[in-house]
């Protein structure tokens, strides 16, 4: 098994790039003999040596981007500190130039660090000679660099003036018409702008046409977001499954953040670094607050700073929960001046606050960001800033460089009117393992992770290895119900925070998260050596430390946060609703099947009910609608739906069963009592025999599964039970009996 290490950092030189040989190939110079081809796998540079003078050179071509011709590019090669001096990256300097259109063509294939925000590097893109698909964070970015030409698709939901959803039919179509101007020679290329949940539509449609993925680039904009927020947005992984799809000279990983990739192959991408004559100052926010309790430090600023429509204000805040918290504890006359900018996924968890940036304007006077507006969105208008963590939420936390991006989003020509973070700390926060390093952790999550992998390879392997038909077919199916429960169960905790070490790619296979690591190794990084103790952030940007704020969480705070969660049950039963409502009008029309009920799961906004539509597509064939949906209703907690579940199950074999003919004949209806011990022993026996799970006989499991199977008394002693009725009364009879000899396939245990 292959994995990724992070870069090393250290450095054994730094030197210009010397002529490793002489070559015309990729070359469109007049002179030839001139042309030195440095190609050093994967790095490949095209100079214009001369051949009496090797110090003599000029850059012509750059992992694939020509250089502008009255731009002499300089380049410098920083090599790993190893036996072989391999080149750890490539830098170039910009010299006094601010945008990459000014230096390129295009885009340089590998991973690009532009060190900057706003030196245009999607626009290059755009711009440049060739069919693209681009990536973006959000929406919103996409939409607004979309209306920049004609030529341009955007893929993605309804924004501004597209007020319907991108279809295949819609992307086949930009393809032909595309194809049909350039038949008439006109200079336009394919350029898609996609969000990343909408890349699988293009990919998908440029496969079924049957176009070359080699004619195409793929540039996806800003990826240290996908590397932090895949932890809860487990498909933004997935644009690295078709990132590295894509031949290595045709696709780019951009942007002004980049961090330490765990992933094996993101690894192998070159690295070019943008270095400027002038580093960017650090800006120094205005002043940083301290406080135990940030969301009533927030109200209180905003209470304290809003003046009218005089100046805005925008808090970034990753985490819809606080942020409704806080609008709730403001006084009415302010929540109305309140909007959320996020995720169309809790567009429904903030209703009427949710607004959207259209043309880089700001649509409401105080208005909360999360974290899909943190990069790449250009806000033009001035506005006082507030960038929030609560180290208690590990998903707020943020880096100095999230922070400089954060500031980075104000693209008015005078700047913030004012910046201000407003931080909490966990002192108590140092890892279970002791003080370890991040590359320490770092390793003890892939030695983890690894182990899992192994643990997917093992049970494909006793599938592979069966030679019985019959036995493989009953294996294959079990082990389908196995892995995602490792998947579930496979996790790294931090804080309340449980994230997954493994993750399903787009081909159904079960990988590393890699990106998931290089979040966790963020967040142990910034817990402990960041916001562990007080003062650490302020001795970052030299500012003194102040006092704390400190603020008691008083009886309305609790009772905002109990409207808060009451709102997020509220939610959940409208979901439902709307749900139920769906899954009976498809039963009345007879079309209720597993792929209509996983396409209504799929839907957008349904993540939080996900359990429900599983249960509907468990028991739909077994149960009467309206008694299966009554029940899921009542949103049951897992075991009591694997009780459910199971007692229907039971009543639904057939008699003749040999799993359900061994339990009637050991437990019939009669006064008899049977010793709890007993009951467990021969439960183990038959679970293990006809369900393939080997469960300890000690274990509570084994008499949950007999109460869902029988309807039982106990005995005055407590130690024994009597059937009173075959199959517990409590779960309904079946609709529909089962013949099966893959009994295992119907039971959660």
């Amino acid at each position: 098994m292959l994995i990724g290490k992070p870069r090393k950092s250290l450095v054994r030189e730094i030197k210009n790039l010397k002529k490793l040989a002489y070559s015309a190939e990729d070359c469109d110079v007049e002179k030839p003999k001139w042309i030195s081809n440095v190609d050093e796998y994967p790095y490949h540079v095209i100079q214009e040596v001369n051949p009496k003078n090797s110090k003599e050179y000029k850059v012509l071509k750059f992992n694939g981007a020509k250089i502008k011709k009255d731009f002499e590019l300089d380049t410098y090669v920083k090599r790993l500190e190893d036996d072989e001096g391999k080149i750890q990256a490539i830098e170039f300097n910009m010299e006094r130039k601010k945008y990459l259109g000014e230096v390129f063509d295009s885009i340089p294939f590998g991973i690009l660090n532009k060190n900057r925000t706003g030196v245009g590097a999607t626009t290059l893109e755009i711009e440049a000679k060739r069919n693209s698909i681009i990536v973006f964070p959000n929406k919103s970015l996409a939409y607004s660099k979309s209306k920049t030409k004609d030529s341009l698709l955007y893929v993605g939901s309804p924004i501004g003036d597209i007020t319907s959803s991108i279809f295949s039919k819609d992307i086949k179509k930009y393809i032909d018409e595309i194809d049909q101007r350039r038949s008439y020679e006109e200079d336009v290329y394919k350029k898609f702008l996609v969000v990343a949940d909408s890349l699988p539509k293009v990919y998908e449609v440029i496969a079924t046409k049957k176009e070359f993925f080699e004619s195409y680039f793929l540039l996806v904009d800003e990826v240290d977001m996908i590397q932090s927020d895949a932890t809860y947005r487990p498909k933004l992984e997935d644009v690295i499954d078709y990132y590295c799809k894509f031949p290595q000279s045709n696709r780019a990983l951009v942007s002004a953040t980049i961090r330490d990739f765990t992933h094996h192959e993101v690894q192998k991408e070159p690295m070019l670094i943008a270095k400027y004559d002038n580093e960017e100052e650090r800006q120094k926010p205005h002043q940083i607050i301290h406080t135990d309790n940030p969301n009533r430090a927030v109200v209180e600023y905003i209470k304290e700073r809003y003046n009218g429509e005089k100046e805005k204000i925008v808090i970034a805040y990753n985490s819809i929960t606080d942020i409704k918290e806080i609008i709730f504890l403001l006084p009415e006359d302010l929540r109305s001046r309140c909007g959320v900018l996020c995720s169309e996924e809790s567009e429904d968890k903030v209703k009427d606050y949710y607004v959207e940036l259209v043309d880089g304007k700001l649509e409401k006077d105080i208005t909360f960001m999360t974290c899909v507006y943190f990069v790449g969105v250009d806000i033009h208008e001035r506005y006082q800033l507030v960038s929030v963590i609560n180290a208690n939420v590990p998903y707020t936390l943020l880096s100095i460089d999230r922070l400089t991006q954060i500031r980075g989003r104000c693209r008015h020509e005078d700047g913030l009117i004012s910046e201000t973070i407003c931080y909490s700390t966990k002192e108590d926060n140092k890892y279970k393992f002791g003080d370890i390093s991040k590359e320490e952790y770092r390793d003890r999550l892939l030695k983890k992770a690894d182990k899992i992998i192994q643990l997917y390879h093992a049970i494909d392997n006793i599938v592979e290895e069966e030679q019985d038909g019959e036995m493989r077919d009953e294996f294959d199916s079990l082990f389908d119900k196995v892995k995602p429960a490792i998947q579930r169960y496979a996790t790294e905790k931090v804080g309340n925070l449980e994230v997954s070490l493994s993750r399903k790619d787009i081909d159904k296979n079960y990988q590393i998260s890699y990106f998931n690591i290089d979040a966790l190794v963020e967040m142990f990084d910034l817990l402990n050596n960041l916001y562990d103790k007080k003062g650490k952030l302020e001795g970052k940007y030299g500012l003194e430390i102040g006092d704390t704020l400190h603020f008691e969480i008083t009886k309305e705070q609790e009772e905002c946060r109990k409207k808060v969660q009451d709102k997020k049950k509220m939610r959940k039963d409208e979901l439902m609703a709307a749900a139920k409502e769906k899954i009976l009008q498809l039963h009345n029309e007879r079309r209720l099947t597993t792929e209509e009920i996983e396409s209504l799961k799929d839907e957008k906004g349904q993540r939080d009910i996900e359990r429900y539509y599983d249960g509907v597509k468990d028991l739909h064939e077994y149960v009467k609608i309206n008694e299966l949906l009554s029940f899921l209703d009542e949103d049951p907690d897992p075991r009591e739906y694997r009780n459910y579940k199971n007692g229907v199950m039971f009543k639904a074999l057939d008699d003749t069963n040999p799993f359900k003919a061994a339990l009637l004949a050991k437990f019939p209806v009669s006064e008899t009592f049977h010793l709890t011990n007993d009951i467990r022993n021969f439960m183990s026996q038959k679970v293990e025999e006809c369900l393939n799970r080997k469960i300890d006989s000690s274990k509570n499991t084994l008499m949950y599964l007999f109460r869902s199977f029988f309807t039982t008394k106990r005995n005055r002693y407590g130690n024994g039970y009597k059937i009173v009725c075959i199959g517990n009364r409590d779960y309904p009879d079946p609709i529909k009996t089962i013949n099966t000899s893959k009994t295992y396939d119907y039971f959660d245990i």
